[in-house]
């Protein structure tokens, strides 16, 4: 099963690895072409639409990765995927025109950018909505190359688009939206005959007792989802009631780029993790859903918590590479979002109890009760200690979120937490940390960047954060005997080319 699991997140990780990639290429671009305020007014969008889709779907998505094997099991794909596409249409449209409602009566309350960009917000949102139900299709029926295919497809050609439409035709952050825009609308149908193929969608298959008994179970998620939200990309909104959009600009470009870097493992780890333990709960049952998740806990923290300590350690070096000289500032916030990110990932492991268990309300209280502590503390320490407070409440609501969860979820299923696994890897980390805190520092320069040794730094911490694991036993011998077989092949293969 671990073969199989890293097996999936290899075909999953380049709908990660490159958008993440070309997330490092296109901040220096966007960096130079808008000013912090244009660059914050753009995020605050984005957070708009975000928020609309998590009202709208998430819960949905949630229940397709659910719900999906047991229909598949009793043949009756047809009346899933047809109820399926009503409730989403009906639900998705609602929304939208209570969207539309709200910005008519509260223009004056709202910031000028929402007003501004609003028919491209509820466009995106509508579009994005069927996108994102769809592909958790693809997620449920483990299509991960499919989804990568169309993950690239959406990142690249809206990206692509928009950075055409500000380029060459004198667009400013409008064009990075319809690019967005034009790029759903191009790929969500072919999507949608993908993701429902060899099934039929029609009105005559939709069962409302199915509908309802997804929508129960969608729910509680969603409202969790919304304050999943709130721990996200509220912060956005706090800064620009106590700041100008120019703070916004300077949280969101360090923000991203550090989310960006470690929520490509981080998410890798979640897009696989959900299909693989409901379909092992349904086909082995609950011992063999234990085993799995504490493999899978395992797996995570030996990737995920190195990565968070290499990437606090050369936060500034990263930020002054990918930015221009006014966003530099934004480096203070790094290590604190990456280690928020991090705990976000291992708090989905933690909820895997009540998510296999339908225990969805208790799941969305947890989210919000998190997001409630974040977004109070966000409002008390921002306008105190100005934008970089939200970054540490971005951390303590992941945190509560955690323990939450974690505490949760036992009652469902056994988390057999591998506490050694975490204290090797915390010592290893730490170690691997300063190698690389002192190798870069040879570089002499401490207000410029050099490639040289930042690369170097990357290539000695690799080497010696594996080492270390070796030497503290975490590497097992059925891995020891992977890991030399696959050596010998390599060095073999080398030697029949010389």
């Amino acid at each position: 099963m671990l073969r199989k699991f890293i097996k999936d997140i290899a075909k999953y990780s380049l709908s990660k690895l490159l958008p993440a990639l070309t997330a490092f290429i296109t901040t220096p671009i966007l960096t130079s072409l808008f000013p912090p305020e244009e660059y914050g007014r753009w995020a605050l969008s984005l957070s708009v639409s975000s928020f609309l889709i998590a009202l709208a779907v998430s819960g949905l998505g949630s229940a397709v990765i659910r719900f999906y094997p047991a229909y598949k099991a009793k043949a009756t794909l047809n009346n899933f995927f047809s109820t399926l596409f009503v409730a989403t249409g009906i639900i998705t449209l609602s929304i939208a025109g209570a969207g539309v409602l709200i910005l008519v009566l509260f223009k004056e309350l709202l910031p000028p950018a929402i007003i501004e960009f609003a028919p491209l917000i509820i466009s995106i949102f509508i579009a994005q909505s069927v996108f994102v139900i769809y592909m958790a299709v693809l997620r449920a029926r483990e299509k991960s190359g499919v989804f990568t295919t169309f993950q690239l497809l959406l990142n690249y050609g809206g990206l692509g688009l928009g950075l055409t439409l500000v380029i060459f035709f004198d667009f400013r952050v409008e064009g990075l939206l319809l690019g967005t825009l034009i790029t759903l609308l191009l790929i969500a149908p072919a999507l949608f005959y993908v993701a429902t193929k060899d099934a039929k969608v029609k009105f005559r298959y939709f069962k409302r007792k199915d509908a309802r008994e997804i929508v129960d179970y969608a729910l509680p998620l969603t409202i969790g989802s919304i304050a999943m939200w709130g721990l996200r990309l509220s912060d956005l909104f706090i800064i620009s009631f106590f700041y100008s959009a120019r703070e916004v600009g300077l949280y969101t470009v360090s923000y991203n780029i550090s989310a960006k870097s470690i929520e490509l493992l981080v998410a890798l780890f979640l897009l696989s993790v959900s299909p693989l333990l409901m379909n092992v709960w349904e086909r082995e049952g609950q011992e063999a859903t234990e085993k799995n998740l504490t493999m899978v806990t395992r797996v995570y923290l030996v990737v995920c918590l190195p990565a968070v300590v290499g990437l606090s350690v050369l936060a500034f070096p990263f930020v002054v590479l990918l930015t221009s000289p006014e966003y530099y500032e934004g480096y203070r916030i790094f290590g604190l979002v990456t280690l928020s990110s991090f705990a976000w990932g291992l708090a989905n492991i933690a909820q895997m109890g009540m998510a296999i268990k339908k225990r969805t309300r208790q799941l969305g209280a947890n989210q919000i009760i998190s997001a409630v502590i974040h977004i109070a503390l966000a409002v008390f320490l921002v306008p105190r200690f100005g934008y970089a407070a939200a970054a540490v409440s971005t951390l303590i609501g992941y945190s509560t979120l955690l323990f939450l969860q974690a505490r949760s979820s036992r009652q469902y299923i056994s988390w057999h937490f591998p506490f050694r696994t975490l204290i090797n890897v915390l010592v290893a980390s730490f170690v691997m940390g300063l190698v690389t805190y002192y190798v870069y520092a040879l570089a002499g320069d401490a207000n410029d960047v050099s490639l040289k040794y930042l690369a170097l730094s990357v290539l000695v911490a690799v080497p010696v954060y594996l080492l270390l694991l070796w030497v503290l036993g975490e590497v097992k011998e059925n891995e020891k005997n992977i890991i030399l077989q696959s050596w010998k092949r390599f060095v073999n293969r080398q030697s029949e080319k010389i």
